[in-house]
């Protein structure tokens, strides 16, 4: 399985707090207390994600069907 990025919680210059990840900004929140909130969820649908695509069946090659 994948390791999920670190997120960090940071404050911009302008009082905002923004969740940033190795791809950029994700998420933000007007207070810290509201972006680690945020964090939290994007950690939770990160896990949720590679839980569903791990548990799901997978499909031979032979199988597949052409793009539309």
């Amino acid at each position: 399985m994948q390791q999920p990025d670190n997120l960090e919680v940071t404050q911009t210059s302008r009082n905002y707090w923004v969740v940033q990840g190795a791809g950029g900004q994700l998420s933000g929140g007007v207070t810290r207390k509201a972006a680690e909130a945020e964090r939290e969820l994007v950690n939770s649908l990160r896990s949720r994600t590679a839980q569903m695509r791990s548990a799901a069946p997978r499909r031979s090659h032979a199988d597949q069907r052409p793009a539309r």
